[in-house]
């Protein structure tokens, strides 16, 4: 519940945002030495910049944003200022204030602004960077481009290369909005490019190609049939008189996709690859496919290929081990098993599985300095965060924490992390003591949050509720209210579609995208959910959190693409989904860290992922 100050706020905040804050003078003035009076000011600013400009208000909103630069409503205020500025042809002003800009708005409004300006200097080559990108442009680069067709810059030889750009970056259809700008021989060409986009089977007939185009189309073609596409490579190349860089991105890229569909002609196309060329991504891949293909002199031969820190991470450190110990060299085994026994993590669960000892949990929890606690608090993002976050402002609670984190040292964030934990908020608490590089306070870390809520569903769907924690910890970091790119939603971070399929199955009311918010919805859908992945997938946990994670259609096709059955921990190593992968390997380390934080028995995370076999799906 609000206080009655925090209420003020909100409804004044309401009124500046629709130009009505002058209409309650006795509620402002009452709210003059609230920590969040400057919202209101900002607030009550940027409406008037779009609705009432003028110099003085000009001049007020300058001095404004000078006092208040770090304030996170100002950026707001910057941009609403600087559109009522071009909207009033204040080039100078336009042009100072979008001097430095990246945005690709603000690049386009600054050319306009020197050109009105009369300063030419640099315009054409600045015209032609906004020109030639692989992608389209916002409506304010408009005016540029037609500066440029006015000038005789726009040549069809520049608007052929940016759809040879856009053909790269596949852009169909920008491809085919180019193509009707140019006529000839080079609105063939265009057309041509975007044409091998939709249909890239056609690239077994052409006779010349530019070799860039060529590579993208190949791809594309790779995808649809990758062993008529590996037939085609080498002939294509040499019809094409491809260069070695492209030949090797062609070669680079049906390997990998052989490696990420488990098929073992990824080995040959790896081993053709130009070691100078490699990036960290294939060097990862070939050694997945060599374990995955139970050649393990070839897994050390490619790690001792790697640069050294690369072949440090202890992901590496780990499939090193598990080579020497395959090919009978147990000792050097041991001893790199032993060093990652030692870390709590993912590799160091399976490292201590091998050879058979007890985890290492390392729990060290931070001491509160109230020195450096002080010195927080004596920053005013601080204070305005910890009163956003009251009031249920995430976005902007987020925002003035970055404020405040931003330049901090790690000592400043350990304690700023501990504030956060204390005031529970959980999410903000474990972001920032990652950022402080300090990982052994496992209070702050894997925080007790929807106990009861949890442990009753969980039981309820035979789960391990240390299960459901890590799942939770995974997918939303404890916050009941956040939406993915994807739009999933909440806790267990549910689609939509897939809220309403369990909700259906489960005979419960039909959830709103609103309702999954709420984790007294969400957790009893979310573990209905992960039940039914386990189901499908033998009670096999790797399979279960890949299927939550990416869909159990595509956990199925992954199972069906193995002839045999795997080493669990080589399965979920060649995951072909980075994120999947990962999402599997932090959902089994954080499920054995809360079944001791949860005081439950610790059970092995290899017994948890094995067995994996082509039947392992019911």
């Amino acid at each position: 519940d609000l206080t009655p100050r925090q209420q003020d706020f909100v409804n004044l905040l309401a009124a500046a945002e629709q130009g009505r804050l002058d209409r309650h003078p006795q509620t402002r003035d009452g709210l003059r030495d609230y920590v969040l009076y400057d919202y209101l000011r900002a607030a009550d600013l940027r409406w008037r910049v779009r609705n009432e400009a003028s110099q003085a208000l000009d001049r007020e909103v300058a001095r404004f944003i000078a006092r208040h630069p770090d304030l996170p409503p100002v950026a707001g205020l910057r941009s609403s200022w600087i559109f009522s500025l071009v909207r009033r042809d204040a080039h100078a002003k336009v042009a100072e204030l979008t001097a430095d800009a990246s945005d690709t708005t603000l690049r386009c409004l600054n050319w306009r602004a020197r050109r009105a300006q009369g300063r030419d200097a640099g315009l054409a080559a600045d015209a032609r960077d906004l020109w030639l990108v692989g992608r389209s442009q916002p409506d304010s680069c408009d005016p540029v481009f037609a500066w440029m067709q006015d000038r005789g810059i726009m040549t069809p030889r520049l608007i052929l290369e940016r759809a040879r750009l856009a053909t790269v970056n596949k852009q169909a259809g920008l491809v085919r909005y180019l193509a009707k700008k140019l006529d000839g021989g080079a609105r063939d060409t265009a057309e041509r490019w975007a044409a091998l986009l939709g249909n890239p089977v056609d690239i077994k007939f052409v006779p010349a190609l530019d070799g860039d185009v060529a590579v993208t189309v190949f791809k594309r073609y790779a995808r649809q049939d990758v062993e008529a596409a590996a037939e085609l490579q080498a002939p294509l190349a040499e019809r094409l008189k491809l260069d070695a860089g492209q030949v090797y991105e062609m070669r680079r890229y049906l390997g990998l996709l052989y490696a990420q569909n488990h098929q073992p002609e990824a080995l040959a196309w790896f081993e053709r690859l130009d070691d100078a060329r490699m990036d960290d991504y294939v060097r990862a891949w070939r050694v997945r496919a060599a374990a995955f293909h139970g050649r393990w002199v070839l897994v050390l031969d490619w790690i001792n290929a790697m640069p050294a820190k690369q072949a440090g991470d202890e992901t590496w450190r780990y499939w090193r081990a598990r080579a020497l110990e395959q090919t009978g060299r147990g000792e050097q085994a041991r001893s790199i098993y032993s060093e990652l026994a030692r870390e709590r993590a993912y590799y160091g669960y399976l490292a201590a599985d091998r050879l058979g000892v007890e985890y290492s949990f390392n729990s060290q929890p931070l001491m509160r300095d109230a020195g450096v606690v002080e010195r927080l608090r004596n920053r005013p993002a601080l204070a305005r965060a910890r009163e956003l976050q009251a009031l249920g402002m995430t976005s902007a609670a987020n925002r003035e924490w970055r404020v405040l984190t931003d330049g901090l040292s790690p000592a400043e964030l350990r304690q700023a992390a501990l504030l956060a934990h204390q005031w529970r908020w959980y999410y903000q608490a474990i972001i920032t003591l990652a950022d402080s590089d300090y990982w052994d306070d496992l209070d702050i870390r894997y925080p007790i949050v929807f106990q009861n809520l949890v442990k009753r569903y969980a039981e309820k769907n035979a789960l391990d509720p240390a299960y459901v924690m890590a799942i939770i910890r995974t997918e939303s970091l404890f916050r009941p209210e956040v939406h993915s790119p994807a739009n999933a939603v909440g806790l267990m971070q549910l689609l939509p579609g897939t809220a309403r399929k369990v909700a259906r199955d489960l005979g419960r009311s039909r959830p709103s995208t609103r309702d999954l918010e709420q984790p007294e919805v969400n957790v009893p859908l979310g573990t209905g959910y992960l039940r039914e992945q386990l189901d499908r997938f033998s009670n096999n946990m790797a399979l279960s959190s890949a299927a939550y994670n990416a869909g159990p259609h595509r956990v199925s096709r992954w199972l069906k693409q193995g002839e045999r059955a795997v080493d669990a921990d080589v399965w979920v190593e060649n995951i072909p989904y980075t994120e999947t992968r990962h999402y599997v390997q932090r959902a089994m380390a954080h499920m054995t860290v809360f079944q001791v934080r949860l005081q439950r028995p610790v059970t092995r995370v290899s017994e948890r992922i094995s067995p994996i076999t082509p039947d392992s799906e019911s």
